[in-house]
């Protein structure tokens, strides 16, 4: 006879499990006893600094009563040690704006995913390197030319240059706060030489 377990949901919000998750998913997620949990399970725990309030993240370590746990995407030094009172349960899927629930990952297997798909995971690193090493060699602006309009704003304190290619906002630049905003891959062809902004 299987042992039916009680399921529940919570939407996600936030930054520390980004990778896994996205804001506005229904994460589900199952009651689960303390020797079932294992290394690398997605686990929803009651917060002890803000009443009321559901975290979402994954352990990292497995104590005699509690377990250590850390958000997909926050640095390796911001661990918590959480209490199995404190334990709601743990993940089992997420559906995500309709379309079909999807597993997710959890032991052995959650722990290289987190591994390699974090931001601190090695070929996320990689990516950030070799994408830097392209931004700044300045090889795509040699061959790659996007149609880039500028529509000018201007309020009482100050202008700013919206950017936009193909009908969509691909960045801004507003020239008084030197600042310069760009979605990716824009940012490897639009710069700023001597505070103008060559297209």
């Amino acid at each position: 006879m299987h042992e039916t377990m009680k399921t529940s949901f919570r939407f996600y919000h936030g930054r520390s499990m980004r990778t896994t998750f996205h804001p506005g998913d229904s994460i589900i997620f199952e009651e689960v006893s303390f020797n079932r949990l294992r290394k690398g399970d997605v686990i929803v725990y009651s917060s002890a600094s803000i009443p009321g309030m559901d975290v979402v993240h994954r352990i990292v370590e497995k104590h005699d009563d509690s377990v250590e746990v850390r958000g997909d995407d926050n640095p390796p030094d911001t661990t918590e040690e959480v209490p199995f009172q404190r334990i709601l349960g743990r993940v089992i899927a997420v559906e995500r704006y309709g379309q079909p629930r999807k597993p997710v990952t959890g032991g052995k297997y959650g722990s290289l995913k987190t591994r390699f798909l974090s931001r601190e995971g090695i070929p996320r690193k990689v990516f950030r390197w070799f994408y830097s090493l392209l931004k700044y060699s300045g090889i795509v602006r040699l061959t790659w030319h996007p149609e880039i309009e500028t529509i000018s704003l201007t309020t009482d304190s100050e202008s700013v240059i919206r950017l936009v290619s193909g009908g969509k906002t691909i960045g801004k630049w507003c020239k008084e706060r030197k600042i310069l905003v760009l979605k990716k891959p824009y940012d490897l062809v639009v710069r700023v030489k001597e505070g103008e902004l060559q297209l």
